[in-house]
């Protein structure tokens, strides 16, 4: 690469002053702007693909403050001293399925996870579409592991009782000629081995989803795309981990990282520094940042938010399948970085729509505003015009962790011999990492068998973790059944997401220890229909304490301090 005409370039597009220097991995950028989004573009001007080098983007944010991460307000001793054969960073879906992946071997594995639950990241806050990787253009290894890790969700969903739905995608063409050049979608889906691919006409179309009769000339059909729970399928590979032997570590953060010339030797953690034989870098927006705390930063994240909304399964007007819009040559010049969203069928029987795609500067800016909301109604009601805003129940961010290169980082560290990073993990990093999970828990027992480690399958695993009863999805004989063996499952709590009292005692006892408002509402989803929690939450309050033996007041929704109630008001 010649790295002044890009200065040069730089500097004529973006009105940045930029310096440049190039080593055996990376492009390391430095200077001043006051645009972030400026800066992001910066970065991605120097990305060279033909190299494989990727770029730190230091260029210094001049406008305002980064805003310091969350940390957990918990200080003890509790792993002070032990030693783990692999300690991983981050619970998102990344790590617990790599934790997952390496009780397959009898290794003493700790997860470690700054908040309350696992998947409280962008593993909690995305749109669970199991993808084909119909969308990938280029070889890389976000289309590598999304092909085979579709391939692998039945199998892996079955063992791990998690719902899952291969019901299918339909890219919806407005023209003749956006539905003539959609044929390249057949010739991708055929040289990246993507089965189930095809036009369809119109006629049929519209007698899959009548709601676009109006505008449709034909379609492209996707069979193997599918939904699962983003959260539900991250917490069951974390609970299928500890099930096997791992150890998950909730609200411990990293502090640092202690090495000996090319050698991690301690991870510095708040509840104390604890010995790794291996560290695997799942860290999400932070895995740069992990990086860094080893001396091993030869790449950059640039967060980029998108907001989903969440509709209400009885709203009118809404389409019974997964459906987009197909790309026009003007949406793909927009934003060449996001698949656009769509309107997606979740496994729960809700409709999403989303998400949108935006550069933010702070790692865990999860707001919503008016004009996110805005742009994504608005878009996706294209697809689906008898959509009322009316119908939205609720609505979230989530930050994803792209690299410059806008790739998976799944490697062993060049530099540090004991550290492997899985980085820059964005969509469809939910699909793939089935299978990604599987190739980074190889390099760690690699590692481990070079270093001396007489590392031995583990001949008690057992894949498979039982699905938590849900009594709404049972015959009126079978759920007569059920509450004559326990009375708690007749007594309904949430009444929007008819969840029985015992299915929230039995949440409140999952293997993490998670005894939260959220952590509940994401195991069996008390709160989440139309009221939002606004007649079960203290009914959940009131089972928690119960249960645990704790103070109403004591009780947290999420993370650590998040206490709903603050004392009695009144005393009887």
């Amino acid at each position: 690469m010649n790295l002044q005409k890009k200065i040069n370039e730089a500097y004529k597009k973006l009105g940045i002053k930029i310096t440049a220097l190039e080593n055996d991995r990376s492009i390391v950028l430095n200077g001043e702007c006051g645009d972030w989004q400026k800066i992001v573009d910066a970065g991605k001007l120097f990305v060279d693909k033909k190299s494989g080098k990727h770029v730190v983007n230091d260029i210094k944010y001049t406008t305002r403050q980064e805003t310091p991460p969350y940390l957990p307000a918990l200080k003890d001793e509790k792993l002070n001293g032990t030693e783990w054969d692999v300690v991983i960073i981050g619970g998102g879906i990344s790590g617990c399925s790599v934790a997952r992946e390496l009780t397959k071997f009898d290794l003493k594995v700790l997860l470690c996870e700054k908040h309350s639950d696992v998947a409280h990241g962008a593993s909690g806050a995305n749109d669970g579409m199991v993808h084909a990787g119909i969308d990938i253009k280029r070889q890389c290894k976000k289309l590598y592991y999304g092909v085979r890790g579709n391939a692998m969700y039945d199998i892996v969903c079955k063992d791990l009782g998690v719902e899952f739905e291969r019901a299918g995608q339909y890219v919806v063409f407005t023209s003749r000629l956006i539905k003539l050049l959609g044929r390249s979608y057949l010739r991708r889906a055929k040289k990246h081995n993507i089965p189930g691919v095809e036009i369809i006409g119109k006629k049929e179309i519209c007698r899959i989803e009548p709601k676009v009769k109006d505008f449709a000339v034909g379609a492209l059909k996707i069979i193997t795309t599918g939904a699962v729970s983003p959260y539900k399928l991250t917490i069951a590979y974390a609970e299928n981990a500890v099930q096997n032997g791992a150890t998950v570590s909730l609200n411990t953060a990293v502090l640092s990282i202690n090495r000996t010339d090319d050698e991690i030797t301690s991870v510095v953690t708040n509840r104390g520094t604890v010995k790794a034989k291996c560290v695997v870098n799942c860290a999400g927006v932070f895995a740069d940042q992990i990086a860094e705390m080893a001396g091993d930063r030869y790449f950059s994240i640039h967060p980029r938010k998108g907001v989903d909304l969440l509709m209400d399964s009885k709203a009118n007007g809404l389409p019974s399948n997964a459906i987009s819009l197909a790309p026009t040559f003007k949406t793909l010049k927009q934003n060449k970085n996001t698949k656009g969203g769509g309107i997606i069928k979740t496994v729960d029987g809700n409709i999403l729509l989303g998400p949108n795609a935006r550069e933010v500067f702070d790692r865990e800016d999860t707001s919503t505003q008016t004009s996110d909301i805005n742009e994504v109604f608005d878009k996706q009601s294209r697809c689906c015009p008898s959509m009322q805003k009316s119908g939205i129940i609720a609505y979230f961010a989530g930050v994803r962790a792209p690299s410059y290169e806008e790739d998976f980082i799944i490697e062993r560290s060049s530099e540090i011999k004991n550290l492997i990073h899985v980085a820059g993990i964005q969509s469809p990093g939910l699909t793939a990492a089935p299978a990604f999970s599987v190739d980074v828990a190889e390099l760690a027992v690699e590692y481990l068998k070079s270093s001396g480690c007489d590392v031995k399958l583990n001949t008690d695993f057992n894949p498979v973790r039982n699905a938590p009863v849900c009594a709404k999805t049972l015959t009126d004989a079978e759920r007569d059944e059920l509450i004559k063996s326990n009375p708690d499952y007749g007594k309904i709590i949430c009444r929007c997401e008819e969840v029985s009292l015992g299915e929230i005692k039995n949440a409140i006892n999952n293997p993490l220890g998670v005894r939260t408002i959220d952590g509940v509402k994401r195991r069996v989803r008390a709160g989440m229909g139309r009221c939002q929690g606004g007649f079960c939450m203290p009914l959940v309050v009131k089972a928690i304490a119960e249960e645990t033996g704790v103070s109403y007041s004591s009780v947290d929704k999420g993370d650590m301090g998040s206490y709903v109630a603050i004392g009695n008001i009144k005393e009887i």
